[in-house]
């Protein structure tokens, strides 16, 4: 069976919500269709390595999707970019095809497996991921978390917190490397330690495989046993695995112009085709934008433009805007942190477990840290929103 749509969206994420919010408010009234394959989306991903651990609904809520869409349930299987087709299998088994006058890809990512990686090892990326993590989370049980970025130390954090004796590992030096670009591992590693996580760091993970006894994880430092779950939380990608084959750069997320516009590998743009939010890579910006804030303003200036109308900001220009909280701590970070920067501390208040940091180079500040320290952190945000933004 084929169908027209006017514009549709694969994947019902933060970004695709902005985007279709926009569309609406600026007087779209013509069909929009959204594919989703996750049966339980839309809602909302932060809280699953968080508090949702420790509650009892079936999936956080979403307040950012406002609607104003149909949504498909089922997978996106293959797109035909010259006809704007895109075939889907739904979840009932039967297989359409869709085409639209525009093609938003919303995907977001995917968890990164290890090489080898057996079946039965967790990630953290679904509510029903979350659920199963969940089921196992309580006093006597032990977890081994792979992986010491944002999901792996928040997930030992709410793992620890709810009874459960936690192990996380990883390859750096230090946890949250590259969320903080190499700075703080050692504030990060005692905070850690401190809220009864075993902590194994410079630490290479080799053979996974389960005994009746439990998990075991074969690493070059110490053997892990026992273990009643293990969760791989080592990183994400683009889920673009779907649009294999396609003359598209898929490099790192889809290469887009400024306005979100798909290219091809040799930089031509693909009509009726564009990317918004984690799993696109936007002209103007240096890198892949993976932050909330960026999906939202990415998915708003793309409602504009197909509109007609003026973008309201230029996502590239706004600095990203990244928190976690973990450990009794309410992290946030906005910019971009770099290696090469020197850290400057202006707060340091171990009592209250606060502190507040800027990163310098080459003359300019290109992040702020704050720790339990929203009142600065506020001051710093509203003076680089001033600063930066700007209409294109």
């Amino acid at each position: 069976m084929s169908t027209t749509r006017q514009i549709m969206v694969v994947g019902a994420s933060v970004a695709a919500a902005a985007f279709i919010g926009q569309l609406r408010a600026d007087g779209y009234d013509g069909s929009v269709v959204v594919v989703e394959r996750d049966p339980d989306m839309p809602y909302d991903r932060p809280p699953l390595s968080k508090e949702f651990l420790t509650a009892s609904e079936a999936r956080p809520e979403a307040p950012w999707w406002t609607g104003g869409c149909d949504i498909v349930r089922g997978v996106a299987e293959r797109v035909d970019p010259a006809n704007r087709a895109l075939t889907v299998r739904k979840s009932s088994g039967q297989i359409d095809e869709l085409m639209a006058d525009h093609l938003v890809v919303a995907t977001g990512s995917d968890p990164v497996r290890l090489p080898g990686q057996p079946d039965g090892v967790m990630s953290l990326r679904t509510a029903a991921d979350a659920r199963a993590v969940r089921e196992n989370a309580r006093p006597g049980r032990r977890a081994v978390v792979l992986g010491a970025g944002t999901v792996g130390t928040e997930l030992a954090s709410s793992l620890s917190a709810s009874g459960t004796d936690v192990a996380l590992v990883d390859l750096a030096d230090r946890p949250l490397d590259r969320f903080f670009a190499g700075h703080l591992g050692d504030e990060a590693a005692e905070w850690i330690r401190s809220g009864g996580v075993q902590l194994h760091l410079s630490t290479r993970v080799g053979e996974i495989h389960r005994r009746s006894t439990g998990w075991v994880i074969e690493t070059d430092g110490p053997t892990l046993t026992e273990a009643d779950l293990v969760v791989c939380a080592v990183g994400t990608r683009p889920a673009l695995a779907w649009l294999d084959g396609l003359d598209l750069d898929t490099r790192d997320g889809v290469a887009c112009d400024a306005s979100g516009a798909a290219l091809t590998n040799g930089g031509d743009i693909v009509p009726g085709l564009h990317a918004i939010g984690d799993a696109a890579r936007w002209t103007g910006a240096e890198y892949r934008r993976e932050d909330w804030t960026s999906a939202q303003l990415q998915g708003r200036h793309l409602a504009r433009r197909l509109s007609g109308l003026t973008p309201l900001v230029n996502p590239s220009a706004e600095r990203p805007y990244f928190w976690s909280r973990q450990f009794g701590r309410r992290i946030q970070v906005l910019g971009k942190p770099v290696r090469e920067a020197t850290l400057v501390t202006h707060v340091q208040d171990p009592e209250e477990a606060a502190a507040f940091y800027t990163l310098e180079h080459d003359g300019d500040t290109v992040a702020w840290i704050s720790i339990n320290r929203p009142r600065e952190f506020a001051l710093a945000l509203r003076g680089a929103v001033a600063g930066s933004r700007k209409v294109t």
